[in-house]
């Protein structure tokens, strides 16, 4: 990502999918899509769980090339607008260079079903409950961390370049810095 390249700092990261009925709601409006009907409701479920399942599976093969399965697919989905099918991920595993084999194994695996329930209640532990929320921890000192809501990459450059990971600031404090009333202080 480009933030390893713009920081003179050691950063970790890893995206950790959300599966909530929030995350089906907003693909149902996301896509101007029914949100009474419930066999559209239950696809586009369906469709999220799978999707998860294969980014799980990608992972397996590695953390830099599960990151790129992941991008490439949202690329894929959200700018070329192709429908998401096992086709699509069969297509984005070769591109992502991953052994497609293994790849269509994993998909359907326990181990992967396992790891997505891991997710799920790890992001339930941080009081994670909507998409494109961080938590940022500071690897000099991991006993605390910060949830931003609605993360944006600014916002993430800006905490680095500015050195302003302070866990002994209040969640209010921190938040006045960047104008985000909603981020919140969470301890591991």
């Amino acid at each position: 990502m480009r933030v390893d390249h713009e920081l003179n700092a050691k950063i970790n990261y890893q995206f950790v999918p959300l599966f909530n009925m929030q995350t089906i709601n907003d693909t149902l409006r996301l896509y101007d899509l029914s949100s009474h009907d419930l066999t559209v409701r239950q696809h586009v479920a369906d469709t999220i769980y799978q999707v998860i399942l294969d980014y799980k599976a990608a992972l397996f093969q590695g953390r830099k090339r599960g990151r790129c399965y992941l991008l490439r697919l949202q690329d894929a989905i959200v700018k070329d607008q192709v429908d998401y099918s096992r086709q699509l991920a069969e297509r984005v595993a070769k591109a992502a260079g991953l052994d497609l084999e293994m790849f269509l194994e994993d998909r359907q695996s326990n181990l992967a079903r396992q790891a997505f329930h891991e997710d799920q209640q790890m992001a339930a532990e941080l009081g994670v409950t909507q998409t494109a929320t961080a938590v940022v921890f500071d690897t000099d000192q991991t006993d605390y961390g910060y949830l931003i809501a609605d993360f944006d990459y600014e916002t993430l450059i800006q905490v680095f370049r500015e050195n302003k990971l302070d866990h002994r600031q209040s969640a209010a404090q921190f938040a006045a810095q960047f104008h985000r009333p909603d981020l919140k202080i969470v301890q591991k």
